[in-house]
């Protein structure tokens, strides 16, 4: 048909795995993990985040439809940034991944409109190969700027470290890894956590080292999930599918023919994705009996056997440095979408330039450019902005919601500990600015050394933007944490 684009149907869809079958598959699992444990949306009866969830057990069941994934994707942007900016850092590095998909799919979709061609699995193919290197770019620079920002004063003083303290808190409370962790001591474990983060973004920068970061990045975030941080680390694995996709493609087709004689023998009168779907659709049942965290465990466990024997594979016939079985990254086929990889980087530099605090992937580091203190080893602060040296101590109030802002816990190894924080005036904007009432409000808070007044309604108040929200652009983008007071930085998200 000339002049429109045709999405294919599920009968002219070829029953042997390609790229894009693959990854939606492991995309949606990734996705459905986010919306299980972040599961905000279901009490609050958000229809975003229900579309979402609908349209992500579809295409878990039924992968590889365009006419699933595509609106998935496009439900996964909208319920996300609908949260921004209350999203932990890897949503909202899901979203950019999200984006350069779209925008991909948008280019493609706007060439096809003029063009007697139709859409097929070869376009699908050629879908995923245009934004598979841009989303694997992305991912090896998460892992470099997780580095870059423990490589403070804060992360290595093992007293206050999140992750020292994490893997304490994984040796008391983590029954299914508690046995090994005790092995070794923390210092132990803590070189080897920094040497492994160190070692993957060097490693999954190379082609010729791309697959090799797979025999610890792999069983590496199986840990990190079995010490809590599951949906971290599912997003993280479903981009190591990404990028063991040439690899990982033949050992799927392979294991689908093999089943394929399996079902023509035993069940020949049952179509084979409708077998698939019953299957999926089992396994998403059973969190009505087993924790999701075990289903997680287990869809995981599968999924990185079939990634690992890929590579494996790979290694025996080609050589551990060859090169050959990993996603291209760096290409200029993908053109304009290398604009989300740009994002990235200046989401990620946001903390050393003034800018946001959170959201940023800095999360766990002990990491603080907050206040005029800067305890990187080596990162300057170039302050852009002022919104990180611009604090707020408050004082009294006769609202028990802004006294609650005074202080706030530590995470891992101060469990029950409360500590006085200053807050950053944006985020006490924020907060005064969605309180409602009381009419009498009234708050005593110490800003840039001056002791100050608010009362809600007066017209002598200093900070008169204090009760107005902040620009809507800006509230979405911008989040900070509190700032513990002191010179200690304690473990925040």
């Amino acid at each position: 048909m000339s002049g429109q684009a045709t999405i294919p149907s599920d009968r002219a869809r070829s029953a042997v795995p390609d790229s894009l079958t693959i990854f939606s598959y492991a995309w949606a699992a990734q996705s459905l993990v986010q919306l299980v444990f972040f599961k905000e949306w279901a009490s609050q009866g958000n229809i975003l985040g229900y579309i979402f969830a609908a349209l992500a057990i579809a295409v878990f069941v039924f992968p590889g439809r365009l006419f699933l994934f595509v609106p998935m994707v496009i439900a996964s942007v909208t319920y996300f940034v609908s949260q921004w900016p209350f999203v932990v850092n890897h949503v909202f590095v899901d979203t950019f991944v999200s984006l350069t998909m779209l925008v991909a799919f948008g280019l493609m979709a706007l060439r096809y409109m003029t063009s007697p061609s139709q859409f097929s699995r070869q376009t699908a193919e050629a879908w995923f190969v245009k934004f598979a290197p841009v989303c694997g770019a992305i991912f090896a620079f998460m892992y470099f700027s997780i580095i870059i920002s423990k490589l403070n004063a804060g992360f290595f003083d093992l007293d206050v470290s999140c992750l020292s303290g994490m893997i304490e808190e994984a040796q008391a409370n983590r029954p299914l890894i508690s046995g090994p962790l005790s092995l070794f001591s923390v210092e132990f474990f803590f070189w080897f956590f920094i040497v492994a983060e160190a070692a993957l973004p060097v490693m999954l920068a190379f082609r010729r080292t791309r697959l090799a970061a797979f025999y610890f990045g792999v069983p590496f975030h199986i840990l990190l999930g079995l010490m809590g941080h599951w949906p971290f680390s599912s997003f993280m694995i479903s981009l190591y599918v990404l990028v063991a996709m040439p690899a990982l493609k033949g050992v799927a087709q392979e294991l689908v023919a093999r089943l394929e004689e399996m079902r023509q023998r035993v069940v020949p009168a049952i179509p084979g994705t409708l077998l698939f779907a019953a299957a999926n659709g089992l396994l998403l049942a059973s969190v009505v009996v087993l924790k999701p965290s075990w289903i997680w465990l287990l869809w995981t466990s599968a999924l990185s056997a079939v990634l690992m024997v890929a590579v494996m594979r790979e290694h025996f016939h080609h050589g551990l440095f060859s090169g050959t079985g990993a996603t291209p990254m760096w290409t200029t086929r993908p053109g304009i979408l290398w604009v989300f990889f740009v994002l990235a980087i200046a989401n990620s530099a946001s903390p050393y330039i003034g800018f946001k605090t959170e959201s940023n992937v800095a999360m766990y580091s002990n990491m603080r450019t907050e206040g005029g203190v800067n305890n990187h080893l080596f990162m300057p602060k170039v302050a852009l902005f002022d919104f990180q040296d611009d604090l707020v101590e408050i004082v009294d109030s006769n609202s028990p919601d802004i006294l609650d802002l005074k202080t706030h816990p530590a995470r891992y190894g101060f469990v029950g500990e409360e500590f006085e924080v200053y807050i950053p005036y944006f985020e006490f904007r924020r907060a005064v600015s969605s309180l409602e009432g009381p009419n009498d409000l009234q708050i005593t808070y110490r800003r840039n050394g001056e002791l100050r007044e608010f009362r809600r309604g007066a017209d002598d108040n200093v900070d008169a933007d204090l009760d107005v929200r902040p620009p809507v652009v800006l509230a979405k983008l911008a989040y900070f944490r509190p700032v513990f007071k002191g010179e200690v930085s304690y473990c925040l998200h």
